[in-house]
């Protein structure tokens, strides 16, 4: 367990932390369960809880194993590896070989509530891209003989081949997804690129990880604008996919374009108040209650259905804010004053348009010169409008599905381009390249190894196109990888 989560349970369970020696004769805080249960169990039995034999929760084989998975230390190491690297001594961009989980546990100690936003691709569970550990395979055999006794209909769910290949990739995400929350700053915001497979999946862990209220957004972007070749059986085409927000606290906000006065606002009576644009009052068809408002010059009444209360449109008339009409037919609108917006940004949309996948793979075949060496990247300008919208000028970005290091090619392009002082860590494992793939005979054997060299190439092409002599971008990056630690001599 974590130094931070010790911390929270010693905040309201002081009783419960001990000091005692580790095996190398250091003091260290533990955790007394024992005492913790009967502290627990004491309070619920003042407040008159009972226990319940059934809870709403989502769950599946092998999500206790992947949860202490989560909590528990790492004995790898993270190991520098300055020839692979680019300007090393004066970058602040880390790239990361090697397994996620342990990379992400390593950055606890020095990255623990400071990264402003967690990005993610990750496998979409088609069946051939699940390459992560898969601890919790096992056979409805194999599984009965364990445990003696006759499969649910649950049970038996969980170990058919479809249960067991959606559990694997529950486990996976769920345990990754634990430590990334840890990572990510109080104002920060987790951005998870999923499609209609593990949707629903991927929803109900991060509700359960980060708290349902803490859902604050799901993106849907276009990936196509028509469908070509044969047409599926069921004669519907996906042309989309989905990104899923979630803040650590209440405290993030989205950032918008920014608002421009002339824009939907003007000022043709000269009020004092400044520039104005008109609102509707009458909400028709929504169910709300009719309400009357009176037009103090004419006497005239005007009755529609509105959310407002006939108070609050009382004070509306004598602030003057309501404009009645001058032709019959027609009813008072609203004032809506540009200077008190509390926020000079446009509210973010969640429908984000169309990011061409096909452009996203021309982009990166031209930048390794022809050669295809990467299937489906996210388009680059998709990731570079999703940081603007989440990101200030500063700021911590990670992925760990890096995969082409598509979302580190967009910090890059987008602090060249407003001159911002983001930094990126990518996590890729180093995955095998087909020996028949085009990238493999281009002479890469890894992913990550991809992912290196389209920084390198992304980087070069920022330098040349730069026009301004303002400050140089940070195209460079610390390669560090996952080592076992050394065994002592």
């Amino acid at each position: 367990m974590n130094r931070a989560r010790i911390d929270a349970l010693q905040k309201c369970f002081p009783e419960c932390v001990v000091e005692c020696v580790d095996e190398h004769g250091s003091f260290c805080r533990k955790i007394d369960v024992g005492l913790l249960k009967q502290t627990l169990d004491s309070f619920l039995s003042s407040q008159g809880a009972t226990t319940c034999s059934e809870l709403y929760e989502f769950t599946w084989q092998g999500k206790k194993a992947a949860k202490l998975n989560a909590v528990s230390e790492t004995t790898k190491i993270l190991s520098p590896e300055r020839k692979e690297s680019v300007f090393w001594e004066r970058t602040g961009n880390i790239y990361v070989e090697g397994e996620n989980l342990d990379a992400l546990k390593l950055l606890r100690s020095v990255f623990d509530g400071k990264i402003k936003v967690v990005y993610i691709d990750p496998p979409y569970n088609t069946g051939s891209d699940l390459v992560y550990g898969d601890d919790f395979r096992v056979s409805c055999k194999k599984w009965k003989e364990t445990n003696n006794k006759r499969l649910t209909t649950v049970e038996a769910w969980n170990l058919s081949e479809q249960g067991r290949i959606h559990s694997v990739w529950c486990s996976m995400f769920y345990s990754r997804v634990i430590v990334a929350r840890e990572l990510l700053a109080d104002d920060g915001v987790m951005l998870v690129s999923i499609d209609d497979r593990e949707m629903g999946n991927a929803s109900k862990i991060l509700d359960e990880v980060f708290g349902e209220s803490m859902h604050l957004a799901t993106f849907v972007w276009e990936t196509k604008t028509g469908a070509k070749g044969i047409p599926p059986t069921s004669m519907c085409v996906k042309n989309h996919e989905y990104i899923l927000a979630y803040g650590k606290s209440p405290s993030f906000r989205f950032r918008g374009e920014r608002r421009e006065e002339a824009e939907g606002f003007s000022n043709p009576d000269g009020d004092p108040r400044g520039p104005w644009k008109r609102q509707y009052l009458q909400r028709f068809g929504q169910g709300f209650q009719k309400r009357n408002v009176v037009d103090p010059e004419t006497g005239v009444v005007y009755s529609f259905e509105t959310p407002y209360t006939e108070a609050k449109m009382r004070r509306l008339v004598q602030d003057k804010r309501i404009i009645f009409p001058t032709e019959p037919n027609r009813y008072p609108v609203r004032k809506e004053f540009f200077s008190e917006y509390s926020n000079p940004d446009k509210p973010v949309l969640t429908s984000l348009g169309l990011f061409s996948t096909k452009v996203g793979s021309e982009e990166l075949k031209k930048l390794f010169n022809g050669v295809k060496v990467f299937d489906y990247p996210k388009p680059l300008r998709l990731m570079v409008e999703l940081l603007r919208k989440t990101i200030g000028q500063k700021g911590v970005v990670l992925d760990f599905f890096s995969g082409s290091g598509t979302t580190a090619h967009a910090v890059m392009t987008l602090n060249a381009e407003d001159g911002g002082d983001r930094r990126f860590i990518c996590i890729q494992r180093p995955e095998k390249c087909e020996p028949n793939s085009a990238a493999f005979k281009a002479g890469f054997k890894t992913v990550s190894e991809i992912g290196r060299e389209r920084l390198r190439l992304a980087g070069r092409k920022i330098l040349e196109e730069r026009t301004d002599a303002g400050r140089t971008p940070d195209v460079g990056f610390r390669v560090y990888k996952v080592m076992e630690q050394p065994e002592k001599s």
